[in-house]
């Protein structure tokens, strides 16, 4: 086994673990550290093919940590199914993630399919695309934090907005955790609901618009590293979820994400 490639592997699986539940992007942080760290050459779609495959780690993180909201939604689906207009709370849930993921996988299928291939640049050019996606998600997370919560209920509109907007993380440098998050705050939802909502999309969105497609277009790393990455970043990622959710409910990330993608952009002059 080759020690260089273990320890990137571990390097990257935590990077993975603890940046997933930060508004920062985690594709760009590992394709940063891909790139600027491991391997200069790599093309930026290399590197996001590869950091797409590491949510899978972070996936059944998810899935773990949200696990009684999951079975509550499987198991409601059968009435959902019988009565899709009843009133309840899970019905709504179940309503509002099934259209922002239809939406999201509208957006995020045709940029994933057509758009990362062509992102073949690398070095400074690539991380200085990647920080030009930053400033865009630190400006929106700033101008959303201005916004007054209330305690909305989840419609079909806001799950239309919010499953749009989610599609545009397929472009590394946005965050899906930030944009998604930032949207329902826009839209008046509390910042603890907004979080929760924006993570429970999180699962079938990661399925289906990332994962499902990273397979189809071949972009899979299926070898022992890549197994020890994504395992790494389960572990990472299952340690960190709870306390880090709650750090980026609290802590504005915006200046950070601008401060970063500022000097990624000038990666491009040096």
């Amino acid at each position: 086994m080759d020690i260089v490639q273990l320890v990137q592997s571990v390097i990257l699986g935590m990077v993975q673990g603890v940046t997933e539940w930060l508004p920062i992007s985690s594709k760009a942080m590992v394709s940063l550290v891909m790139i600027k760290f491991f391997n200069a050459d790599i093309s930026l779609s290399e590197a996001v093919y590869y950091s797409i495959w590491l949510h899978i780690g972070t996936l059944l993180a998810v899935i773990l940590f949200y696990r009684v909201q999951v079975i509550r939604i499987i198991g409601n689906l059968p009435r959902y199914l019988s009565d899709v207009r009843a009133p309840t709370g899970y019905n709504r849930l179940t309503t509002f993630l099934l259209i922002a993921t239809f939406c999201t996988g509208l957006v995020g299928a045709p940029l994933a399919i057509f758009g990362l291939d062509k992102i073949q640049f690398s070095g400074g050019l690539a991380i200085a695309f990647i920080g030009l996606l930053l400033i865009v998600t630190g400006a929106l997370q700033k101008f959303a934090r201005r916004s007054v919560s209330a305690n909305r209920s989840m419609s079909a509109r806001d799950a239309l907005l919010v499953g749009i907007i989610q599609g545009f993380a397929a472009l590394p440098g946005l965050s899906r955790s930030g944009l998604t998050t930032s949207t329902l705050l826009l839209r008046r939802y509390a910042a603890t609901d907004a979080l929760n909502l924006s993570f429970l999309l999180y699962i079938p969105s990661v399925i289906g618009a990332e994962i499902g497609l990273a397979i189809l277009k071949g972009g899979v790393y299926f070898n022992t590293y890549s197994l020890i990455a994504i395992v790494i970043a389960f572990l990472f990622g299952l340690l960190t979820i709870n306390i880090l959710l709650k750090v980026a409910e609290r802590i504005d990330f915006s200046y950070f994400c601008i401060f970063l993608g500022v000097l990624c952009t000038l990666a491009i002059f040096l």
